[in-house]
């Protein structure tokens, strides 16, 4: 599960262009009614639906697909001195894949639980999900 710590925090739209895939976003902003939950969705070519997550939020998917290709729209460029993450397997989602392939990087990520958080919560309420996590999915 991926994000950039302030100062180099963004706003993402994802949306998959070939493919499919699960995509997740988890609440990471201390005080959200939200903190620490998931929300989860199918993106895939023929959908054309995406997803805006806000700065706060941590991103994360698994290709259904052999091929599959995300495009990600961001707030900010790259930052590899803020990049970060919180290790897929410890945030209570039950993902199509078992033993999935990962990167060196997202296997060294500290779970949740020991997660300390440099995000605060402040309400949006005009672009909340049911779940208060301020994700707005939007279907063409």
């Amino acid at each position: 599960m991926h994000f950039q710590r302030p100062p180099a925090d963004h706003a993402k739209l994802v949306y998959c262009v070939h493919g499919a895939v699960f995509d997740v976003v988890l609440d990471l902003r201390v005080g959200s009614p939200a903190y620490g939950q998931c929300e989860a969705f199918e993106l895939n070519a023929e959908n054309g639906e995406f997803v805006y997550i806000p700065k706060g939020l941590a991103h994360g998917f698994c290709a259904l697909t052999d091929e599959s290709t995300l495009v990600y729209k961001v707030s900010t460029v790259h930052s590899p001195e803020n990049d970060c993450g919180v290790l897929w397997n410890s945030i209570g989602v039950d993902w199509p894949v078992r033993e999935p392939i990962l990167s060196t990087r997202d296997q060294g990520f500290a779970p949740l639980a020991d997660f300390e958080s440099p995000f605060r919560y402040t309400e949006s309420p005009e672009c909340e999900s049911p779940a208060g996590m301020d994700v707005a999915r939007t279907v063409p």
